[in-house]
């Protein structure tokens, strides 16, 4: 039995079939921001998805064909979907998702054209099968706990570091989702009363200074102020850290820093949930000594000893597959 998955980022697009085990059987990946949204998220999701289903059909048709067999009519989408064997779409999307209607009920300030996206609606009339939509860190979150590293925990908390700071939070073995299905929207929590305004409406948010766009902030700020030159094609978080391997006491500065500001929401994150572990994801969660060994430090020295004795960090498993795999996890229990 497979399933759909369309993973709706604000960068890309992150598309793939999906088995009942939450194996990826093969997947694509389509810019989101190629026209700076002028063709709305929505469409340019939904095209990919069409795209990929068919040209998955037209190779098994050629198959089946070169085996002398008669493949399955795959002149719509619903057909092309049928012959694939797929049985349900889930979708893991960026913003605050009504996942009752499967719509889009709050989206990132920069994603124009996306608030109030009927995902559900257009994803089911073009497929022809029911479509599950959740938000993408809940998704991730889901998907460390079916088959990664929060496999087992029946407590987690799974932090995503990217552009944005995204959470998912495992309690008594299911997804907390709240009272209208918006909880875990961590990175707007304020960690600095006295911070600068950001597009959510809060000072000093946990992801103005914990996420990765905050660590390349800090260090263009920092290489400014001690007369370095930025590199020509700028900063970034694997250039930061390539740099902090070399042995460039600035770029270890800011990454120090932004270590510390990331354990603050952390903490307050633990004193609250209790979580059995934490697992932290996104691009830069590869970077196990550098990141994860001492942020994990850094959070369980600031702990109270009874939290600290327990506290676990581990990076994710699933990477850039996360969103997928847990967009289809509904389907399947």
């Amino acid at each position: 039995m497979n399933y759909l998955a369309v993973d709706i980022g604000g960068t890309e697009v992150k598309i793939g079939l999906i088995n009942n085990r939450g194996e990826v059987l093969a997947k694509t990946s389509v810019p989101a921001d190629f026209d700076n949204y002028e063709t709305p998220l929505l469409k340019t999701s939904l095209n990919g998805a069409v795209r990929f289903v068919d040209g998955m059909a037209h190779h098994l048709a050629e198959e089946e064909k070169a085996r002398g067999e008669e493949p399955l009519p795959a002149g719509t989408p619903a057909e092309a979907a049928a012959m694939l064997g797929i049985r349900g779409v889930g979708v893991s999307s960026t913003g605050m998702i009504d996942k009752l209607r499967g719509r889009v009920a709050g989206a990132a300030g920069h994603i124009l054209n996306y608030l109030g996206a009927e995902l559900k609606e257009c994803f089911e009339a073009a497929f022809g099968v029911e479509t599950h939509v959740i938000n993408d860190a809940n998704s991730a979150a889901v998907a460390e706990h079916w088959t990664g590293s929060a496999r087992g925990c029946d407590n987690a908390l799974v932090l995503t570091l990217g552009t944005g700071i995204g959470g998912g939070i495992i309690v008594n073995g299911r997804i907390l989702e709240g009272a209208h299905g918006y909880a875990g929207e961590v990175g707007h929590i304020t960690v600095k009363k006295d911070g600068p305004m950001t597009p959510c409406g809060n000072r000093g948010t946990f992801e103005f200074y914990g996420a990765t766009k905050a660590l390349v902030r800090h260090a263009e700020e920092r290489f400014r102020a001690a007369g370095l030159p930025v590199p020509e094609h700028g900063l970034n978080g694997r250039r930061i850290f390539e740099a902090v391997r070399e042995g460039d006491e600035t770029a270890a500065a800011v990454v120090r820093d932004w270590i510390d500001d990331i354990a603050v929401g952390i903490v307050d994150l633990i004193y609250i949930f209790d979580p059995e572990i934490v697992v932290v994801g996104g691009g830069v969660s590869a970077q196990e000594e550098l990141l994860i060994r001492p942020l994990a430090a850094r959070v369980r020295e600031s702990l109270m000893p009874v939290y600290a004795e327990k506290f676990k960090m581990v990076a994710a498993t699933h990477g850039n597959d996360a969103g997928m795999i847990g967009a289809v996890y509904s389907f399947v229990h």
